[in-house]
């Protein structure tokens, strides 16, 4: 099996940091956004993104099924993730732009144009991760794959979580009003996005799979009964089942750390919005060491026990870490570096091994269907996110955080402080023995592979 080129990888990370870098944008800035900024009320704001959540759920199996069975020219994936990624773009200059509207409308203008950037986000990376798949299926190669995907994932999340206190701060010193230097902000984080995804989708050309020449090409009509007929098979798969209820608790977690990150060092640590950014790149740059340490930890053991091990070590570092306090800056060096291992390693060895799954869904069903499975992570992904917001926009309103405020009360920044630790840490327990369910392992794989090389030989 040929071995990718370094250019290869290059140019598929390439739109991984699109897909951090809006992601990681709505997820750690759209609340705190809405509740400061644009003045909706905590409550409210966590239930805009359950509403987005719910709608991404619903459309991530319609996108799998799409991308899976479409015949063009320009290939099954590279089409969506082209045009899916103007709207997106769009849209998240949109979110973050504040609007002069009636308070009992603001809700519903946010919750539309968030509906509108996840049917984008959507239609763009699940065909992107499905691609994924088509670039290798040798079971170390793909988790080299990742690691470069998850290298420029770190470069979104300096864009997403570092350059957005930066430049408001900087606009804002020079007479733009707050509102206004948080659209420009949302403007540079859709663009640089967008640009990142047309990269991947010309490299990709030759990977993609395009229509044979004289056949009729198109995208298939959704037939729902096909698409739930194959979604009920691929969750029938043992693996499956256990990936997904993996992913929806590690996410939920991930979701929490990261919207209630802004919240715990701007009131429970009182640092600056310099000192907010300066946290988040230290952050980005402990992520990317991980990602470079687990690279050859996984290669050497399996991606698996790797992953359990990180959501154990996770858990209990930030768990002490409420216990014993974080009150000095050294102490919340140590404390953001454990959040990095509870946050960044998932996003590595978790596409890859889903990849795996799509060989193990060939040997059982004898079907090719790496969008339909792939689109499984994002329609929990889309699930875990509103989920994480949501808990996190009842707690701070139960607790009494008041957005406007420049002192929170003592009961709100317990709460804020729990939502960072032991909440998230009970999460990441619940997908470590979800985890441990999942059957495919290296020499598992393997057989996998020579039993579908015997019989397409055979055929």
């Amino acid at each position: 099996m040929e071995k990718l080129r370094f250019r290869n990888k290059i140019e598929y990370a390439s739109a991984a940091y699109g897909d951090a870098a809006s992601y990681g944008f709505i997820s750690a800035f759209l609340l705190f956004f809405l509740t400061t900024v644009a003045g909706v009320e905590p409550a409210f704001a966590g239930t805009i993104t359950v509403v987005g959540a719910l709608w991404n759920t619903l459309i991530n199996p319609i996108v799998g099924y799409l991308s899976d069975h479409a015949m063009t020219r320009w290939g099954r994936r590279r089409p969506f993730m082209v045009i899916m990624s103007l709207p997106m773009a769009a849209s998240t200059y949109m979110l973050f732009t504040a609007v002069d509207l009636l308070p009992q409308i603001k809700p519903l203008y946010y919750g539309a144009i968030l509906l509108i950037f996840w049917t984008s986000y959507t239609g763009f990376f699940v065909p992107y991760l499905a691609l994924g798949a088509e670039y290798t299926k040798d079971y170390n190669e793909r988790t080299e794959l990742r690691s470069y995907a998850s290298i420029f994932n770190m470069l979104g999340n300096v864009v997403a979580m570092v350059m957005p206190s930066i430049l408001v701060a900087f606009l804002t010193d020079r007479g733009l009003s707050t509102p206004g230097a948080w659209s420009a902000t949302g403007a540079i984080v859709g663009i640089t996005s967008m640009a990142s995804i047309f990269i991947t989708a010309r490299a990709a050309k030759n990977t993609d799979q395009s229509a044979p020449c004289g056949e009729r090409t198109g995208l298939p009509r959704p037939n729902l009964v096909k698409i739930f007929r194959e979604y009920w098979q691929v969750l029938k798969l043992k693996p499956v089942k256990s990936l997904l209820f993996t992913s929806l608790f590690a996410l939920v977690s991930y979701a929490m750390f990261t919207s209630d990150l802004v919240y715990y060092f701007t009131y429970n640590q009182g640092l600056s919005p310099e000192q907010v950014s300066g946290m988040f790149l230290y952050r980005t740059f402990a992520c990317l060491v991980l990602i470079l340490i687990m690279r050859k930890i996984s290669a050497a053991t399996d991606k698996r026990t790797a992953l359990m091990w990180v959501f154990v070590i996770g858990a209990v570092s930030v768990t002490i870490a409420r216990i014993i306090g974080v009150e000095s800056m050294w102490q919340l060096y140590v404390f953001v570096f454990f959040v990095a291992v509870s946050t960044s390693v998932y996003w590595q060895l978790m596409p890859s091994i889903i990849y795996d799954v799509c060989e193990y869904d060939e040997l059982e069903n004898g079907k090719k269907r790496q969008g339909t499975i792939v689109s499984l992570q994002g329609l929990v992904e889309a699930l875990a996110t509103g989920m994480g917001s949501q808990i996190l926009g009842i707690v701070l309103q139960l607790a009494g955080f008041d957005g406007s405020a420049q002192v929170q009360t003592e009961t709100a920044l317990t709460w804020v402080q729990n939502s960072v630790t032991v909440l998230p840490a009970g999460f990441l327990i619940l997908a470590m023995i979800a985890l441990s369910r999942y059957p495919i392992t290296k020499e598992r794989f393997e057989e996998i592979q020579r039993k579908l090389a015997e019989r397409n030989k055979t055929e």
